[in-house]
Protein backbone atom coordinates (compact mmCIF):
# COMPACT_ATOMS: atom_id res chain seq x y z
CA UNK A 1 0.00 0.00 0.00
CA UNK A 2 2.94 2.32 0.62
CA UNK A 3 4.16 1.72 -2.91
CA UNK A 4 0.70 2.46 -4.28
CA UNK A 5 0.64 5.73 -2.34
CA UNK A 6 4.00 6.62 -3.84
CA UNK A 7 2.82 5.87 -7.38
CA UNK A 8 -0.20 8.12 -6.89
CA UNK A 9 1.93 10.92 -5.46
CA UNK A 10 4.22 10.71 -8.50
CA UNK A 11 1.30 11.81 -10.71
CA UNK A 12 1.33 15.18 -8.91
CA UNK A 13 5.00 15.83 -9.67
CA UNK A 14 6.10 17.57 -12.88
CA UNK A 15 9.53 18.40 -14.27
CA UNK A 16 10.99 21.60 -12.88
CA UNK A 17 9.09 21.46 -9.58
CA UNK A 18 10.57 22.05 -6.16
CA UNK A 19 9.24 19.12 -4.13
CA UNK A 20 9.22 18.72 -0.36
CA UNK A 21 9.94 15.21 0.87
CA UNK A 22 9.54 14.14 4.50
CA UNK A 23 10.97 11.02 6.08
CA UNK A 24 10.04 7.36 6.31
CA UNK A 25 9.63 4.33 4.09
CA UNK A 26 6.74 5.66 2.00
CA UNK A 27 8.84 8.66 0.99
CA UNK A 28 11.63 6.22 0.15
CA UNK A 29 9.30 4.52 -2.32
CA UNK A 30 8.36 7.92 -3.78
CA UNK A 31 12.02 8.77 -4.36
CA UNK A 32 12.39 5.47 -6.19
CA UNK A 33 9.37 6.31 -8.36
CA UNK A 34 10.78 9.75 -9.18
CA UNK A 35 14.10 8.19 -10.16
CA UNK A 36 12.52 5.50 -12.34
CA UNK A 37 10.28 8.04 -14.07
CA UNK A 38 13.24 10.29 -14.82
CA UNK A 39 11.54 13.33 -13.31
CA UNK A 40 13.79 16.39 -13.22
CA UNK A 41 13.00 18.03 -9.89
CA UNK A 42 14.66 19.78 -6.98
CA UNK A 43 14.01 18.29 -3.57
CA UNK A 44 13.78 19.97 -0.18
CA UNK A 45 13.77 17.78 2.92
CA UNK A 46 14.00 18.05 6.71
CA UNK A 47 15.36 14.50 6.87
CA UNK A 48 19.05 13.59 6.53
CA UNK A 49 18.09 10.03 5.54
CA UNK A 50 15.81 11.33 2.78
CA UNK A 51 18.53 13.72 1.62
CA UNK A 52 20.95 10.83 1.29
CA UNK A 53 18.41 8.75 -0.65
CA UNK A 54 17.78 11.67 -3.01
CA UNK A 55 21.47 12.18 -3.72
CA UNK A 56 21.97 8.46 -4.38
CA UNK A 57 19.05 8.63 -6.81
CA UNK A 58 20.49 11.62 -8.67
CA UNK A 59 17.92 14.10 -7.34
CA UNK A 60 19.17 17.62 -6.64
CA UNK A 61 18.66 18.61 -3.00
CA UNK A 62 18.32 22.26 -1.99
CA UNK A 63 19.17 23.45 1.55
CA UNK A 64 15.97 24.12 3.48
CA UNK A 65 17.38 27.45 4.70
CA UNK A 66 17.72 28.74 1.12
CA UNK A 67 14.21 27.93 -0.14
CA UNK A 68 11.29 30.34 0.13
CA UNK A 69 8.50 28.31 -1.49
CA UNK A 70 7.80 24.70 -2.42
CA UNK A 71 5.42 23.57 -5.18
CA UNK A 72 4.19 20.39 -3.52
CA UNK A 73 5.29 18.32 -0.53
CA UNK A 74 4.64 14.78 0.68
CA UNK A 75 5.07 13.12 4.05
CA UNK A 76 3.94 10.09 5.99
CA UNK A 77 2.07 9.96 9.31
CA UNK A 78 0.92 7.63 12.08
CA UNK A 79 -2.69 8.83 12.17
CA UNK A 80 -4.74 11.25 10.06
CA UNK A 81 -8.36 12.34 10.37
CA UNK A 82 -11.06 13.46 7.94
CA UNK A 83 -10.04 17.09 8.49
CA UNK A 84 -6.44 16.22 7.49
CA UNK A 85 -5.09 16.71 11.01
CA UNK A 86 -2.32 14.24 11.70
CA UNK A 87 -0.18 12.69 14.37
CA UNK A 88 3.48 12.01 13.57
CA UNK A 89 5.22 10.28 16.45
CA UNK A 90 8.09 8.10 15.35
CA UNK A 91 10.54 10.72 14.10
CA UNK A 92 12.03 13.80 15.69
CA UNK A 93 12.12 16.41 12.93
CA UNK A 94 8.59 17.74 13.35
CA UNK A 95 9.57 21.40 13.58
CA UNK A 96 11.38 21.26 10.25
CA UNK A 97 8.59 19.15 8.75
CA UNK A 98 6.07 21.84 9.69
CA UNK A 99 8.32 24.44 8.10
CA UNK A 100 8.21 22.45 4.86
CA UNK A 101 4.42 22.18 5.17
CA UNK A 102 4.02 25.95 5.60
CA UNK A 103 6.35 26.66 2.67
CA UNK A 104 4.39 24.37 0.33
CA UNK A 105 1.55 25.39 -1.96
CA UNK A 106 0.20 21.86 -1.45
CA UNK A 107 1.10 19.47 1.37
CA UNK A 108 -0.08 15.86 1.09
CA UNK A 109 0.04 13.17 3.74
CA UNK A 110 0.45 9.57 2.57
CA UNK A 111 -1.29 6.87 4.61
CA UNK A 112 -2.80 3.42 4.43
CA UNK A 113 -6.46 3.01 5.27
CA UNK A 114 -5.74 1.73 8.81
CA UNK A 115 -4.34 5.16 9.72
CA UNK A 116 -7.31 7.17 8.39
CA UNK A 117 -9.99 7.94 11.01
CA UNK A 118 -12.92 10.27 11.45
CA UNK A 119 -11.07 11.79 14.42
CA UNK A 120 -7.54 11.31 15.72
CA UNK A 121 -7.47 8.44 18.17
CA UNK A 122 -4.18 9.40 19.85
CA UNK A 123 -3.10 5.79 19.95
CA UNK A 124 0.44 7.10 19.49
CA UNK A 125 2.21 9.54 21.81
CA UNK A 126 2.68 13.17 20.82
CA UNK A 127 6.38 13.75 20.30
CA UNK A 128 7.49 17.10 21.71
CA UNK A 129 10.73 18.94 20.90
CA UNK A 130 11.89 20.79 24.01
CA UNK A 131 14.45 23.50 24.71
CA UNK A 132 17.06 21.86 27.00
CA UNK A 133 16.74 24.55 29.69
CA UNK A 134 12.96 23.92 29.82
CA UNK A 135 13.29 20.16 30.26
CA UNK A 136 11.94 19.86 33.80
CA UNK A 137 9.29 22.54 33.40
CA UNK A 138 7.81 21.10 30.20
CA UNK A 139 7.84 17.57 31.57
CA UNK A 140 5.81 18.71 34.59
CA UNK A 141 3.38 20.76 32.51
CA UNK A 142 2.71 17.84 30.18
CA UNK A 143 2.09 15.61 33.19
CA UNK A 144 -0.42 18.14 34.53
CA UNK A 145 -2.26 17.86 31.20
CA UNK A 146 -2.73 14.16 31.93
CA UNK A 147 0.05 12.80 29.76
CA UNK A 148 2.42 9.99 30.59
CA UNK A 149 5.77 11.57 29.70
CA UNK A 150 8.87 9.69 28.62
CA UNK A 151 12.11 11.33 27.58
CA UNK A 152 13.55 9.79 24.45
CA UNK A 153 16.94 8.20 25.03
CA UNK A 154 19.68 7.38 22.54
CA UNK A 155 19.89 3.76 21.45
CA UNK A 156 23.63 3.73 20.80
CA UNK A 157 24.91 5.83 23.71
CA UNK A 158 23.97 6.96 27.19
CA UNK A 159 21.91 10.11 27.37
CA UNK A 160 18.96 11.92 25.89
CA UNK A 161 18.29 12.07 22.17
CA UNK A 162 19.36 15.41 20.71
CA UNK A 163 17.61 16.78 17.62
CA UNK A 164 19.48 18.29 14.67
CA UNK A 165 18.71 21.69 16.20
CA UNK A 166 20.12 20.76 19.61
CA UNK A 167 16.89 20.14 21.52
CA UNK A 168 15.47 17.24 23.55
CA UNK A 169 12.57 14.96 22.59
CA UNK A 170 9.77 13.79 24.88
CA UNK A 171 6.90 11.39 24.23
CA UNK A 172 3.60 12.54 25.73
CA UNK A 173 1.10 9.68 25.74
CA UNK A 174 -2.50 10.61 26.49
CA UNK A 175 -4.73 7.84 27.82
CA UNK A 176 -7.89 9.69 26.83
CA UNK A 177 -8.65 10.93 23.33
CA UNK A 178 -7.79 14.62 22.97
CA UNK A 179 -9.41 17.52 21.16
CA UNK A 180 -6.86 18.23 18.44
CA UNK A 181 -7.54 21.97 18.23
CA UNK A 182 -7.34 22.52 21.99
CA UNK A 183 -4.21 20.40 22.46
CA UNK A 184 -2.50 22.10 19.54
CA UNK A 185 -3.17 25.54 21.05
CA UNK A 186 -1.96 24.40 24.47
CA UNK A 187 1.30 22.94 23.17
CA UNK A 188 1.99 25.94 20.92
CA UNK A 189 1.53 28.29 23.87
CA UNK A 190 3.72 26.35 26.31
CA UNK A 191 7.05 28.09 26.90
CA UNK A 192 9.97 25.78 26.14
CA UNK A 193 8.27 23.69 23.48
CA UNK A 194 9.95 24.24 20.12
CA UNK A 195 7.67 21.96 18.11
CA UNK A 196 5.51 18.85 18.34
CA UNK A 197 4.16 15.98 16.29
CA UNK A 198 0.52 17.09 16.20
CA UNK A 199 -0.04 18.52 12.73
CA UNK A 200 -3.18 20.60 13.08
CA UNK A 201 -4.50 22.20 9.88
CA UNK A 202 -1.18 21.78 8.10
CA UNK A 203 -2.09 19.38 5.29
CA UNK A 204 -4.06 20.33 2.19
CA UNK A 205 -4.72 16.73 1.22
CA UNK A 206 -4.37 13.04 2.00
CA UNK A 207 -3.61 10.09 -0.26
CA UNK A 208 -5.12 6.97 1.33
CA UNK A 209 -4.24 3.52 0.06
CA UNK A 210 -6.55 0.58 0.65
CA UNK A 211 -6.15 -3.03 -0.36
CA UNK A 212 -7.98 -2.51 -3.63
CA UNK A 213 -8.29 1.26 -4.10
CA UNK A 214 -6.61 4.64 -3.79
CA UNK A 215 -8.50 7.69 -2.52
CA UNK A 216 -7.33 11.28 -2.78
CA UNK A 217 -8.92 13.84 -0.48
CA UNK A 218 -7.94 17.47 -0.77
CA UNK A 219 -9.12 20.96 0.03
Amino acid sequence: MKKRCAKEALKMISDGMTVGLGGGSTIGFLIEEVKNAGKQIQAVTPSMNTEELCRKSGIVVLPLSQVEEIDVAFDGCDEVDWEFNALKSCGGIHTREKLVADMSQKYFLLADEAKYHEELKFEYPVTVEVLPSARSYVKRQLSLLGAQVRERMCDNKTGLTITDDGNYLMEARFIERQNAASLNDTLNAMTGIIGHGLFYKKATGVIVAGKDRIDIFQK
